[in-house]
């Protein structure tokens, strides 16, 4: 039954820091198209501006994917140890 247990803190834990991640790439994607739809990226800054929000959303997409992907194995390998 601790195993059990470690397993449910395992998946809230995991479920917690996806969903945070996930609310601030949401987050991000509103600031992006608020910046693109006014054109405010800048006219110094111009693509390059644009160019970096690209690049930092697809960092964080990534990043959203490697947890949800780490978090599936863990719950996979904890399963695999409990014994029925």
């Amino acid at each position: 039954m601790e195993k059990i247990r470690e397993l449910v803190a395992l998946l809230q834990a995991g479920i917690e820091e996806y969903d945070d991640q996930l609310k601030l790439l949401q987050k991000e994607r509103l600031k992006f198209l608020r910046l693109s739809i006014t054109d405010e990226f800048g006219v110094e800054e111009g693509d390059s501006s644009k160019d970096s929000w690209i690049l930092h959303l697809a960092q964080l997409e990534k990043s959203l994917g490697l947890r949800l992907d780490a978090l599936r194995r863990a719950i996979k390998d904890s399963a695999a140890s409990i014994d029925f």
